[in-house]
């Protein structure tokens, strides 16, 4: 008798799954998933992965939107499937700063927004955390707004405009600081504020900045463009009106922070 994919058990099934992923015989993998709907929550390697993990790994994107494709919408948890780390699909896509297929998982199942790690973090602070600026952009527009700021705060405190500031990536923390101007006071367990932070890095000022002398002309020269808000995935428009700020550009984020926050007295 002839052996047909549909008699396989799961173990062949994984085994099957793994080979032809690692000999990036893709089609082969979808096939599997096709016949099989129980492939989709089949863990191929050591680490938890799934053959969606690895196909968005592997920045597949044809290959994810299939696989995607395939899944009922009875079966969407497949989607949820985490590894070891506990990350999802959709974890290692906003990591990857890969908006299409960002776009195609969360899309597809807009709950994963709101999933979260064994670090607690969910897709939203995977992007953040790796400065990927896009990808980050592209899940808050999907993001349920009524629970932005719950997917946004990790269980230390922490938010995406901390680790924003942490990294160094002051041009996305300047966009965060507008999606979520409530971030701006906002305390993590150690009773540090964003602008705690930002003090803390030297490398973010002038002064903590070491330059040639022809460096150093050039810096004096730099001025910043203006940023305009921007709900959506597209980059924040900049303008070239008249009206250029006085400060240079690494000093943008601090000024965003003196806008937004009231001084009393001031």
């Amino acid at each position: 008798m002839e052996f047909t994919i549909e008699d396989a058990d799961l173990h062949t099934i994984k085994k099957n799954l793994f080979n032809y992923a690692m000999q990036g015989k893709w089609n082969e993998v979808v096939n599997i998933c096709r016949q099989q709907p129980r492939a989709h929550k089949a863990e191929i390697v050591v680490s938890g992965d799934t053959a969606l993990h690895v196909a968005v790994s592997e920045g597949k994107e044809s290959i994810v939107e299939e696989l995607v494709e395939l899944i009922r919408e009875t079966d969407l948890d497949a989607l949820e499937m985490r590894n070891e780390q506990g990350n999802t699909p959709l974890h290692l896509a906003a990591s990857m700063g890969n908006v299409p297929i960002c776009k195609c998982l969360a899309g597809k199942h807009p709950k994963l927004v709101g999933v979260r790690n064994h670090e607690n973090e969910t897709p939203v602070f995977s992007a953040v955390l790796h400065g990927r600026k896009d990808a980050f952009l592209c899940l808050h527009k999907i993001c349920d707004r009524t629970k932005q700021y719950e997917y946004s705060r990790r269980a230390d405190g922490k938010t995406i405009l901390h680790c924003a500031i942490f990294g160094e990536f002051l041009d996305l923390a300047f966009q965060i600081i507008y999606l979520y101007e409530d971030f701006v006071s906002s305390v993590d367990e150690e009773g540090f504020t964003p602008l705690h932070l930002l003090a803390g890095k030297p490398s973010a000022f002038k002064s903590g900045t070491h330059l040639s002398w022809i460096s150093n002309i050039i810096y004096q020269c730099l001025i910043v463009e203006k940023l305009e808000k921007n709900e959506g995935y597209n980059h924040f428009n900049r303008t070239s009106d008249d009206k250029k700020p006085w400060y240079p550009d690494n000093y943008g984020t601090c000024m965003s922070f003196w806008k937004i926050i009231k001084v009393p007295g001031m």
